[in-house]
């Protein structure tokens, strides 16, 4: 006969229960004079019992998830440590009891007062390495996290001294290691654990992420090949289709994904991911598939609706992404992410009125009266906040936007970082230098050594002309570390603005040697292109940008950048407006890509489309001085000189507001002389319409 897990408790209980009355019933010899071994002998059985009845109270508050029974296991561990109060076993058992109560404190303190008398107690060690383990997730900022970083590499360092063979700790002290940037420490612990255990996958897909860390995707890549050629494991193949993700071979994550499901059977998480890298790689029919499959296996899931809702979005196939956007919100109607996204789709349609108005809705639920937050509601709150912002920014609405990002300065300070940059930002587009300026310089003061704020004023003194200081600023913090790389691009940009085009091509050349494969090494070329451009090097600008196309076709600012080169130049008018109308298929409601196939068309004469463009483009930008003398070109070529004159007009006082190291003098001076040619003419046409 066999008891069932209550029953097997419930008969344990009731057990230990009865044993006194049991004892107490017995008929007992005379009475012997008691020995000296008595009383620790009865001590030890004492604590026995109470020992053992807490680990019943421990197995009932696992099953019936009752506080109470916790709390009963805890007295008892003490009860049991009143008759061994030197029992470093009791005691650790103690401290595990406190851990899982959630008194996090009690535990530790009673761990330590364990290694206080037994340093190289492993179960000690064991529990506080895991509590530590456990509160890095529960942390916010890196500043936060970091001690608690440091104790947890401690305690597993030690258990993995005391016990060599634990491949537990390894796998989790090398996991420690990578999030401490040590990347020597976590490869030198991963080949222990793979020494002891040739074929751990834990071990093989840490080893490979932390190849991919480093960049070294083709090692990671061999190494996940050889293991999965021996196993079919989903684990082995998910972290080989991760590398081929990394290295940016996208149909090789996507056969692998594919593989992995196929020898594994449906795993939800793996075709998650699967559906996830298809949107990357831009094969939304198929993302659709695997999403729909997905969520007809769960109907409930708001994220599976909410990723049907983009993908429709991507494919401006509006009514389906709004149905989809709101099923998602019936079944989760405080997701942040979820407005957002209601936000992005009403920008999409070019509402951004809409859109404005779903965010400040969000950002009035995440307020209180009393103004004090949670980190957690802080975080929200600055993420909302910071997307109202940048959407007021985008229509030009720059006292808005600053009155929104001023809310961030008091959440935090990451917040706080974070709000500061973008007034500063927000300042220097609505070309409020000096504001700009004083913005940086506070900021500075209360947060002297933030190094992205340092780089953001030596910015705006090179725009304001102080070319010397704003140089000197930024090589002030060159100390020989990949964060070189941010101060390097700064000085590309100062020297840049002030024609120094030997040293900002010398800077790009240094930025260059600390870029990653990907994104970074892709930024490095278009800024090498748009360099050479200026210069009026333009083989060597289109070779630059096409290299950067090879790596990423859907790169919206090198495509516009290329096109509006050819347009400017008046050849290659086609390709000009194909290149465009691919960053505009990207960002519809983009000013600067408004403008250039506005121009594109004007270069082709066709004036009717230009005109159509360029007036948009002033909806979206209505301060740059290009479009206002862009679209003068256009009413002069159509004859109606009046508006000509007020366009261009208009793009000379923008150019007199421009810093002068943004002013193109060329550009400034050819309008200078359309302008005076054009008032010349209408004062003549006056003079011969004016009565005899």
């Amino acid at each position: 006969m066999t008891l069932s897990r209550t029953a097997r408790l419930v008969f344990s209980l009731g057990i230990l229960l009865l044993v006194p009355s049991f004892l107490a019933g017995q008929q007992k010899p005379p009475a012997a004079p008691a020995s000296p071994k008595s009383a620790p002998a009865d001590a030890q059985a004492k604590a026995y019992y109470h020992f053992t009845l807490a680990h019943v109270y421990e197995e009932m508050a696992q099953l019936y998830r009752r506080g109470e029974y916790q709390r009963q296991a805890i007295d008892e561990y003490k009860e049991a440590l009143k008759y061994d109060p030197n029992s470093a076993i009791l005691a650790v058992q103690l401290a595990e009891a406190y851990r899982r109560s959630g008194r996090v404190r009690d535990a530790v303190v009673e761990a330590k007062q364990v290694l206080s008398t037994d340093p190289d107690n492993v179960a000690a060690h064991r529990l506080l390495g895991h509590i530590y383990f456990e509160t890095l997730g529960e942390l916010g900022s890196d500043s936060q996290a970091q001690p608690t970083l440091r104790l947890a590499i401690e305690e597993f360092e030690h258990i993995t001294r005391l016990a060599p063979g634990d491949t537990l700790a390894l796998s989790n002290l090398a996991r420690l290691y990578r999030m401490d940037n040590d990347p020597r420490g976590a490869e030198a612990t991963l080949q222990k654990l793979l020494a002891l255990e040739p074929v751990s996958e834990d071990g093989l897909s840490q080893l490979a992420l932390l190849y991919s860390d480093q960049g070294d995707y083709p090692k990671a890549i061999a190494l996940l090949k050889d293991a999965a050629a021996q196993s079919s494991s989903d684990k082995l193949l998910g972290a080989l289709a991760y590398a081929y993700e990394q290295a940016n071979d996208l149909d090789s994550a996507v056969q692998t994904y594919r593989r992995a499901l196929e020898e594994n059977g449906e795993d939800p998480e793996l075709r998650r991911r699967l559906a996830d890298l298809l949107v990357r790689a831009d094969r939304l029919e198929e993302a659709l598939v695997e999403y729909g499959a997905l969520t007809v296996a769960e109907p409930d899931d708001a994220e599976l609706q909410l990723r049907l809702s983009q993908i429709y979005r991507h494919q401006r196939r509006f009514a389906e992404a709004q149905a989809a956007l709101a099923r998602a919100k019936g079944l989760a109607p405080d997701s942040l992410e979820i407005g957002f996204n209601e936000s992005l789709l009403y920008e999409s349609q070019g509402d951004f009125r809409a859109a404005l108005g779903v965010l400040s809705e969000m950002v009035a639920r995440l307020t209180n009266a009393a103004g004090d937050y949670t980190p957690e509601q802080s975080r929200s709150r600055a993420i909302v906040l910071e997307r109202l912002g940048s959407l007021h920014r985008q229509t030009e609405a720059f006292d808005d936007a600053v009155e929104v990002f001023r809310l961030l300065l008091p959440l935090g300070e990451e917040e706080a970082h974070r709000g500061y940059a973008q007034i500063i930002e927000t300042q220097r587009q609505a070309r409020r230098l000096e504001a700009a300026i004083a913005t940086a310089q506070e900021a500075l003061e209360r947060f002297p050594e933030d190094s992205n704020l340092t780089l953001q004023l030596a910015a705006l003194l090179a725009d304001r002309g102080d070319f010397e200081p704003a140089v000197a600023a930024a090589r002030n913090l060159l100390d020989n570390s990949p964060a070189d790389r941010d101060v390097y691009l700064t000085l590309a940009q100062i020297y840049d603005r002030h024609q120094r085009y030997p040293e900002a091509e010398a800077a790009v050349a240094e930025a260059e040697k600390l870029s990653r494969p990907g994104a970074e090494t892709e930024y490095i070329h278009f800024l090498r292109g748009a360099l050479y451009e200026r210069q009026e090097k333009y083989d060597r600008a289109e070779e630059n940008f096409r290299r950067v196309l090879e790596m990423n076709p859907k790169s919206a600012v090198t495509l516009n950048y290329l096109g509006y080169m050819f347009a400017d130049r008046n050849m290659k008018l086609d390709e000009s407006v194909a290149l465009i109308q691919r960053a505009l298929d990207l960002d519809p409601y983009n000013g600067a890509y408004l403008d250039s196939l506005g121009w594109a068309y004007f270069r082709l004469g066709q004036l009717e489309k230009a005109e159509e463009y360029l007036v948009k483009a002033l909806e979206r930008l209505s301060r740059d001085p290009t479009i206002h003398d862009h679209l003068g070109d256009v009413y002069y070529q159509t004859g109606r000189l009046p508006l000509a004159e007020k366009a261009w007009e208009r793009a000379r006082e923008e150019w007199q507001r421009t810093p002068p190291p943004e002013l193109d003098p060329q550009a400034f001076t050819r309008l200078e002389e359309k302008l005076q040619a054009l008032k010349n003419r209408l004062a003549q046409e006056s003079q011969k319409k004016a009565p005899k």
